[in-house]
């Protein structure tokens, strides 16, 4: 209620208000308890004597009567702040849009603008403050939200990692981050005001779809290619484009993210799935190739060893057996190719196989190529097959001597480099050296194109012409490295040569047991027996038929059950297990652990063309031995001879000692 006495501030001036109150004074009570606005009437002191129900809700009082007697000093949240404006009262008569903080009962603040009238006696004395309060909280803190979402677009656009520019609606760019002037090659200061048209590689056409998409939908996406200003034609980029409308006002927001490695890296998944879907497929059918080849060999140095050298029949069969050693080498690139031919692995020096390969490799080239070697300073020891490291080596060569048609210079090197350097694989690499070997195939040759660099590494592809390559060569390569634990990237240009790196985990070189050779002869009156297990029929009959012929009893079995019902009867007898190492119902490492268990001192030969017996069972074990199908009859009585004469006797404890665990 408002007091007798109590002027009331009003447009023009102060009316005062009469008692007994009448029509007019009911009239701006109403409008004074009804108002919307906080107003209140204090003291020059700070005593609060009038106050409406909406100042003191916003103040947090419960009523009128608890707010009347408040020291206004102390509802300014700020020390001073109601002696500064009251001096301005003093000063000026009255004070407008003065923006305080007030301090509610709840310890809670409130924001307002603030207008206060002061009232004078006749000697201009200030006696009375008249106030008016428009709360502003939410909509400062609505500011305050607003800058601070601000504030943290700012620190995200000026630090992010990713490209950004904000751009007006014709695509001019108004502001740049760091990775933007980075990713484009434009400085800060120049970027400002370009056409992002300007600043893409051929991608205005898409540019300008997914900027109708923007305008329309609010957000659209683009890939496009960046050349940053100033670099060379191979350093183009792929950026994936990511737009939002109207960020701030008709402003707009790229984000560019360069996905060029990305990029790679799925090509080369994509390619790396193609090669081993069809490695699979090859490998696959190796097994009965190798079985085939088998019988036709044996048959054939059989049919050989009856024949005189005036024999008109004998040019026939020497025929023969070419041509089934020619297909058992494409079988070998086969398997090389799909990573599934049997490796014998030991510590290799490249150093010393660059070495001694460059006599051939120099009477393999013509004499218009220069061969340079450039060798590591230290040991370069890898686990390798050598073997297989030689094929890889001059498959390289002369695949380089190929890209040289008008002469030129082939260089190898070999060096020790960390792993940081390894370029990274779509498939994980299996070891963890810290120091992997480095050997590069180089040539100043005619480059490859990029279509056909996507091709390299399948199996029967070539730029040959027909008859003059496989489309092997580079496949086995591929083969050979990655059943290495090796890394194989190409680097070419056309007209700029090719070089072909491998990277190989390093190892410590250590010194491998070295078995004397055993001389062969024809075992016309041996007596020894052997278990021949094979579920093959003509591998098995040829292979029977090639050791009888060297003396041997054989005793023959098509497949691991029928085996051990034989070595239950005469196990005694049985000399040398002669097992395929793949078969129905049990394997040959399974049957043979079963009859070492019975007689620990049995030696043991396993036989394989199966594609994914990748490391022969038994290594280590002198007893136990290993042939890779297909194989000729005369490599095959080598072996049984050489494993029984290197055999080693003993208690049955300390061989069956020898044998757990190693098949």
């Amino acid at each position: 209620m408002i007091e007798p006495g109590v002027t009331i501030p009003a447009r023009g001036g102060d009316l005062p208000v009469p008692a007994p109150a009448g029509a007019l004074e009911q009239r701006y009570r109403d409008l004074f308890e009804g108002a919307l606005l906080g107003i209140y009437v204090s003291r020059p002191n700070g005593d609060l004597v009038a106050c409406n129900a909406a100042f003191a809700r916003m103040l947090g009082f419960a009523s009128i009567a608890e707010a009347i007697g408040s020291r206004m000093h102390e509802l300014y949240s700020a020390t001073g702040d109601r002696d500064r404006f009251v001096a301005s009262v003093r000063e000026q008569g009255r004070l407008e849009h003065h923006r305080s903080r007030l301090r509610r009962r709840d310890g809670g603040v409130v924001d307002v603008i603030e207008t206060v009238v002061g009232e004078f006696d006749a000697s201009g004395l200030l006696i009375e403050l008249r106030g008016f309060l428009f709360d502003i909280t939410a909509s400062v803190e609505a500011d305050l939200a607003l800058l601070e979402r601000e504030r943290q677009f700012r620190a995200v656009f000026v630090d992010a990692a990713d490209a950004m520019l904000i751009l007006d609606n014709e695509r001019r760019v108004l502001e740049a981050n760091l990775s933007a002037c980075a990713l484009f090659g434009v400085p800060a200061d120049e970027i400002l005001g370009e056409p992002l048209d300007a600043l893409l590689l051929n991608g205005a056409d898409a540019l300008r779809v997914a900027w109708r998409e923007l305008l329309a939908v609010g957000d659209a996406h683009g890939e496009h290619r960046v050349l940053a200003r100033g670099a060379s034609a191979e350093q183009t980029r792929i950026v994936e484009c990511s737009y939002r409308a109207r960020v701030q006002g008709e402003r707009h927001l790229c984000i560019a993210r360069d996905i060029t490695d990305r990029r790679l890296l799925e090509e080369r998944l994509i390619q790396s799935e193609k090669i081993e879907s069809v490695g699979r497929l090859a490998g696959g059918i190796a097994h009965d190739f190798n079985n085939l080849l088998t019988a036709i060999l044996g048959y054939t140095e059989m049919l050989l060893g009856n024949r005189a050298d005036a024999d008109p029949d004998r040019r026939d069969l020497e025929e023969i057996q070419k041509a089934g050693q020619r297909a058992a080498a494409l079988t070998q690139q086969l398997l090389a190719f799909s990573r599934k031919q049997v490796l014998m692995p030991k510590d290799v020096d490249l150093n010393r196989t660059v070495a001694s390969l460059q006599s051939m490799m120099g009477r393999l080239i013509r004499a218009d190529i220069a061969l340079v070697c450039d060798l590591a300073p230290a040991p370069a020891v890898v686990r390798i097959d050598p073997t297989q490291i030689e094929q890889v080596i001059l498959n390289l060569v002369l695949n380089a001597r190929d890209a040289l048609p008008a002469g030129g210079e082939i260089r190898l090197d070999v060096s020790i480099v960390p792993k940081s350097e390894v370029k990274a694989a779509p498939d994980p690499q299996p070891a963890n050296a810290d120091d992997y070997v480095r050997l590069r195939v180089a040539d100043d040759g005619v480059g490859i194109t990029p279509e056909v660099r996507a091709h390299l590494f399948e199996p029967f592809f070539t730029t040959k012409d027909v008859g003059k390559g496989t489309g092997l060569g580079l496949a086995s390569v591929y083969g050979i490295v990655r059943q290495s634990n090796g890394v194989i990237t190409v680097e070419s240009e056309p007209g700029c040569g090719t070089v072909f790196t491998m990277h190989f985990p390093m190892v410590q070189a250590t010194l491998e047991r070295t078995i004397p050779e055993v001389a062969v002869a024809r075992l016309g009156a041996a007596r020894e027996t052997i278990l021949l297990v094979e579920d093959e029929d003509a591998v098995r009959v040829i292979i029977s038929a090639v050791l009888r012929r060297q003396g041997y009893n054989v005793v023959e079995a098509p497949d691991a059950r029928v085996a051990c019902e034989i070595f239950a009867g005469r196990g005694n007898d049985i000399d040398l297990l002669l097992t395929d190492i793949v078969m129905p119902d049990m394997g040959g490492p399974a049957l043979a652990q079963r009859l070492i268990g019975i007689r620990p001192e049995l030696r043991v030969l396993f036989i394989s063309g199966y594609p994914d017996t990748v490391r022969p069972p038994g290594g280590g074990n002198p007893n136990v031995g290993f042939l890779s199908k297909p194989f000729q009859a005369s490599t095959l009585a080598a072996r049984v001879a050489e494993l029984i004469a290197k055999a080693v006797p003993g208690d049955a404890e300390g061989s069956k000692a020898t044998n757990d665990g190693v098949i």
